[in-house]
């Protein structure tokens, strides 16, 4: 009889909940301003992070990222969002400068470059300048912390052809890095943050009012 009353009491607070009153598990968020990503980067000699905070994600991107020893900020129009035929693996990270892309994006593959990878299984890409190719290994999964809570989430795994492998989030709109592994070096997204305000820190005032364009 309990039991029948405990059943009779859920059904009744589902039929009352208003819908959409409660954000589904494990829902993946928009990227937007004050979003924070942290890599780990591991070598034989070091162990050390790496942070990103988005002041604008969309239509263009614009950033500003800290290591331990520097900082800047790196703006991407929409233009190479989108239709970029590079990827640069450090040449827009400039110590304490505000770069902008030409062409060629960095932690997120264009959607030009995504999009062909899923159709054709490879995509020429000009990687950090040189001319090459980037090849799928296929789909798998990546386990990383957002907003506080582990997410499994789906990726696409890539050969840059040049012994590296670099895996990116499965989602045309939003193909992050997550993970790039050569040689002795290993880099992996460990966390995502997008509930918390005010995480800028140096893109601020007339540069946030006047990003480039």
């Amino acid at each position: 009889m309990t039991e029948l009353r405990l059943w009779f009491a859920v059904l009744t607070f589902c039929a009352i909940a208003p819908i959409g009153a409660y954000p589904a598990e494990n829902e993946f968020p928009a990227f937007g301003q004050n979003t924070v990503l942290v890599w780990e980067r591991k070598s034989q000699d070091y162990v050390s992070s790496f942070v990103v905070r988005i002041a604008e994600f969309s239509p263009n991107r614009y950033m500003e990222w800290e290591d331990s020893k520097t900082q800047g900020t790196i703006f991407m129009p929409n233009r190479d969002v989108l239709e970029a035929k590079g990827y640069d693996t450090a040449d827009l990270f400039e110590s304490g400068m505000d770069t902008r892309g030409k062409d060629a994006t960095t932690l997120w593959l264009s959607r030009r470059i995504f999009q062909e990878l899923k159709e054709k299984g490879k995509a020429k890409c000009n990687l950090d300048g040189v001319a090459g190719m980037l090849t799928s290994l296929g789909e798998d999964k990546f386990e990383v912390e957002v907003n506080r809570s582990p997410m499994v989430l789906p990726v696409i795994k890539v050969s840059d052809g040049r012994g590296g492998e670099r895996w990116f989030l499965d989602q045309e709109e939003n193909p992050l890095l997550v993970k790039h592994t050569v040689r002795h070096y290993t880099e992996v997204l460990s966390s995502i943050t997008t509930n918390r305000a005010n995480t800028l820190r140096w893109i601020k005032g007339k540069k946030l009012q006047n990003p480039p364009r």
